[in-house]
């Protein structure tokens, strides 16, 4: 795939594909397992992705690593399509995350390389929606739960449920893998504020139970906030990001793979769609999280044994 020629496109391609890869699905299991234990969780998350992206390197990936990145990039595309398909068609998501694939799959075969300015309008874009979405929830006090949830239940604050969130919320901070590393770190720093307050305005508005409960997390907090007018701008906003992270994840695997036979692509896409239509969010999430982590392991050790 033909990168962008400039810093500020490439950065911009990153902000766009990461929020479409894990931010609209991990809210939720991610608040399940640690209730606003979650935010620390968050901050962990982006912590791991920054110590990654100084550590592994920049060069061409053996074989292994090259094998787990793309069963890692094809758990990461399952997430997206899936996020497609329960924000904007609700009532039949599967259908949704198919459609995706396929379209998707198709600009990646047949069209040409997207400008630089497109990804840098589509990022101002996802974001500006996010942004609306956070003032939309704190515009409104939430309601009050009548009965105080147990302390077991799904949802409520568990300071141990902050390693299995942050693994969640990996995949929120692992995209744009082809920028250099300079580029991942801005990228990672940019999606870690915005994501933080869509995290604090979710659970401000939901509750860590409610939240838990939630197939489509920034919906239901609109809808809570009494905002659902904004619903069809985070339609939008969703697209755009999942359209661009699924893009941006076959491209990748295309690279990876270190071949440009249109094959290897189609049958990346078939995989992720089948993940979208078998898998719960959270295994494709937590199956992202360690397969592109094991990547950086192996690259990483591939490196010093060349060095010593």
């Amino acid at each position: 795939m033909t990168q962008p020629t400039s810093t500020v496109d490439r950065v911009a391609r990153g902000v766009v594909s990461t929020f479409g890869a894990g931010l609209f699905l991990a809210l939720a299991p991610a608040s399940a397992v640690a209730g606003w234990w979650l935010v620390a969780g968050m901050v962990l998350a982006a912590a791991v992705a920054v110590l990654f992206a100084l550590s592994t390197p920049d060069s061409t990936p053996s074989r292994a690593a090259s094998l787990v990145g793309i069963l890692g990039r094809i758990a990461a595309a399952s997430a997206a399509a899936t996020a497609f398909g329960r924000y904007v068609l609700p009532g039949r998501p599967e259908v949704g995350a198919v459609m995706l694939v396929v379209v998707v799959t198709a600009v990646v075969l047949l069209a040409p390389p997207l400008p630089g300015v497109v990804e840098r309008v589509a990022a101002v874009v996802v974001v500006g929606v996010l942004v609306a979405v956070v003032v939309s929830c704190f515009s409104i006090a939430p309601v009050d739960l009548a009965v105080a949830p147990p302390s077991d239940a799904a949802g409520a604050d568990r300071p141990l449920g902050l390693l299995p969130a942050a693994v969640l919320l990996f995949l929120g901070f692992s995209g744009s893998p082809s920028a250099v590393r300079r580029e991942r770190l801005t990228v990672i720093g940019i999606v870690l504020v915005v994501s933080l307050g869509v995290a604090v305005a979710s659970l401000w508005q939901l509750g860590g139970e409610r939240l838990a409960l939630s197939t489509a997390p920034l919906l239901d907090a609109l809808a809570a906030a009494d905002a659902s007018g904004v619903d069809g701008m985070l339609a939008v906003g969703v697209t755009v990001s999942c359209v661009f992270a699924l893009r941006g994840v076959l491209g990748d695997i295309r690279d990876v793979a270190r071949v440009s036979r249109p094959g290897m692509v189609a049958l990346a896409a078939a995989a992720a769609a089948l993940g979208a239509l078998l898998l719960a969010p959270e295994y494709t999430l937590t199956g992202a999280a360690v397969l592109l982590l094991g990547e950086a392991v192996i690259r990483l050790l591939d490196t010093r044994r060349d060095r010593a």
